[in-house]
This record gives C-alpha cells, structure tokens and sequence, in this order.
C-alpha cells in the first residue's frame, strides 16, 4: 500500500464516520442525511412515526452504500489488485512460499469483502422495498407499535403519538450525534439510527443501572457525570432501552416522567447544579487547616439534623490573583460565631448567594456568614475538631453567639 492509497483510506475512513456521526459543523452546514433528503422524508412534527420510519431507512440505505462506494472508487483510482498476472508473478519469489500465500490469502478477501458489498446494496434496497408495502406496516417500528396496541391497525396509536409530540410541554433532549430521548404526556421515546424505541409511561418501569464520572479539567474540580437509565416496558415483545444523560439533566428528565425513577441506595450523583458544588466546596475546604472547637451547637441550624462540623474564621490573605491587595470593601472580615452550621448547609447558603451565569468563578467569590454577615471566602472555612473541654449548647445561652 503506497502514500496516496493509505491517505485515501484515511479521507474515506473519516468521511464515512462524518455521515454516520455528523458532528455540529456538519449539521450547521446542512450536509446531515436527513437534511439533504427533507424533502422526501417530510416533517417530523406532522407526523413523527412516518417520519421516523423514513428516516431509518433512509440511513440504513445510505450507509449500506458506502462500503460498495470505496471498492468502486478504489477500483478505477487504483486497480491494486487488478495487475496483470505477469506483473504479480514476478513480484514473488519462488524460495518463499509464505508470502504467495498471503497474497493470495489478502486477495481472496479483497474479492470476498467486494462481492459482499455488492451484496448488501441489493438487499437492503429489497428489505426496505417489503416495508414500504402496504404503507409501512412491515417496518420495525410499526412491528413495535403493534404490540402497544389492542387491534391489528396501529392508526389510532401513531395520532396519539404525533399530537402529543406537537405539544409544547414534551422533554427533547439530543442524546448523542444519533440519539434523542422524547418523552411525551404517555409516551417515552429513544431514537437512534436504524430503529425507534417507545414504552408507555402507564406501564414501564425506570431505573439508575450507573453513573460514570469523568474530569473535565486536570485540577479535577470540574467533572461530568452521566447516569444510565434502564427503561422497560411491561408489554410482551417489547424490548428494554437505556437513557444516558447528564446527571445535571436527570431531574428536567424526572419531572417530565409521571412513573418514578428507582435509584439504587448504592448509586449517588449530582441531580443539580448545587450537588455537584457540594462535593467540589467540601472537597477543597479539606485542603485548610483543622479549627478546634471549644463550645459547638447541638445541632446546625440550617438542617437541625446534621451536627456542626465547621467554623469560618479570617485565613485569608485578601489579594488578588496577580497578588494585589483587595480593597478594603472586598476584603474578608473576624467572624465571631461558635460553629452552628454543617458543611453542606452553608455550601447551599454560598452557592445560593453567587451568580448563577458565573458558575466557573464560584469558588472563587465571596459570601457573608449566615448569622453575623462577616465576610468570608473558600480559604476562611475549616473543618473543625471538638477539644476535650467542648460543650453544646442552644441560643438562649446569652455568650453563645457573638457579633
């Protein structure tokens, strides 16, 4: 294999990932399958399982094509494997059998790998022919629908479908380059690109099978979370599917969902914004120095469930990221109060105070203390340690609480 053969095969290799997998230029250009066919697979929102049952044929036929595209094009750009007999006769050494035997062997399945090729774009074109028959009523999709249904038309089931699609109160989220979770007033939906899924809210049954955690950045303080979810439908034949989503997305996913999502008591991740803070605001508090307490609260006043386990007290610098000293009104201040709160209440109560389209400098802001309104920042917090003389006590003790 030459420089030029090897550069085509790369080029091919990555054109036919772009059609299968079209990435956002892709998309934003319009040059995805069912962009450049939309006008015969029509409108998605005047009919979605017509459309969908177009759509899926039409990838399957497009992609069943591409194998047979490269032989065709390497054939006349190329021509590796049709050199004359001469030619090849003499490129072989008689003293080493081997290597006749690997050319024979890679030629007999160039000819094996080309003839199937030609194969598949016959058949497909044969099997998508028999769906379009009798208006669709052999396509997968349709198939599934049947099952959902108490006669032998599903008529009924796909206007159902298409007007609750056309409410403005469905979920639609793009999963992935090929997938997009719909869920409807009754209906759950998956699409992908050869088949879609549906389960009926009235009789499916969710559930968390995994989360998958990933770092973004290098100082692992930004992470992404995705969360599989296992729909199974409780109608015979019908097969089961998973959601994968960002954890983030879990709960606009629940709230549009009438049947619960079982979450297994060994399975935790972040439903929100303010969990995944939680974790980083705890995670980098364990970096400042331990806070011996003397006198603590029974219990923290934000949850009074959880006992108190840190105290802000001044350990910053108040400088700059260039090393400039802050002026004195962004300056932290003494905060006097005896540790009353525990360490996810009060990240609730610092996140709850910042900018909620600046997320990426959170912790790096600022917040005032939940009962005296001292200043403080991430470096001023401590997880505290009871001394041996540690009492506990309520807020009618008058030297309780100092401001």
């Amino acid at each position: 294999m030459d420089e030029s053969e090897l550069l085509f095969n790369l080029f091919y290799l990555l054109l036919c990932m772009c059609i299968i997998y079209p990435p956002e230029e892709f998309q934003r250009l319009g040059l995805t399958v069912e962009q450049l066919f939309s006008r015969w697979l029509g409108e998605e929102y005047l009919n979605f399982v017509l459309y969908h049952k177009r759509r899926t044929s039409l990838n399957l036929f497009v992609h069943s094509c591409l194998p047979a595209l490269y032989f065709l094009i390497h054939r006349f750009k190329f021509s590796v494997f049709m050199e004359p007999e001469l030619e090849k006769e003499s490129e072989l050494d008689p003293d080493f059998p081997m290597p006749q035997e690997a050319v024979a062997f890679k030629t007999l399945t160039w000819k094996v790998a080309q003839r199937s090729s030609l194969m598949v774009i016959l058949v497909v074109p044969a099997l998508i022919f028999n769906w379009y028959q009798q208006d669709w009523k052999r396509h997968p999709i349709s198939q599934t629908l049947l099952k959902f249904s108490n006669v032998s038309e599903i008529t009924d089931i796909t206007s159902d479908i298409g007007n609750e699609f056309r409410r403005p109160n469905i979920y639609k989220k793009k999963l992935n380059f090929i997938s997009t979770v719909i869920t409807t007033e009754n209906w759950i939906i998956k699409t992908s690109l050869y088949n879609v899924y549906f389960a009926h809210q009235s009789d499916t049954t969710l559930s968390v099978a995994k989360t998958e955690t990933y770092n973004v950045s290098a100082d692992n303080t930004d992470t992404l979370q995705m969360v599989s979810i296992v729909v199974k439908p409780n109608r015979a034949g019908v097969p089961d599917f998973h959601i994968r989503i960002n954890a983030l997305e879990f709960r606009n996913l629940e709230e549009r969902i009438t049947r619960p999502i079982v979450i297994p008591s060994n399975i935790q991740f972040h439903r929100n914004v303010i969990d995944r803070f939680i974790d980083v605001f705890k995670e980098q508090i364990t970096h400042n120095p331990i806070y011996k307490a003397d006198r603590i609260a029974e219990k923290c006043f934000g949850c009074m469930n959880a006992d108190p386990n840190i105290k802000i007290h001044k350990q910053c610098e108040d400088i700059d990221r260039d090393g400039q000293p802050l002026p004195s009104e962004n300056c932290c201040s003494n905060c006097y109060c005896r540790p009353t709160w525990c360490v996810e209440c009060l990240a609730r109560w610092f996140a709850a105070r910042q900018n909620e389209h600046d997320r990426e400098v959170w912790l790096e802001q600022k917040c005032t203390c939940p009962m005296c309104r001292a200043k403080f920042c991430l470096l001023d917090v401590s997880y505290i340690e009871k001394s041996n003389n540690t009492t506990v006590g309520g807020l009618d003790d008058p030297d309780d609480l100092h401001v």
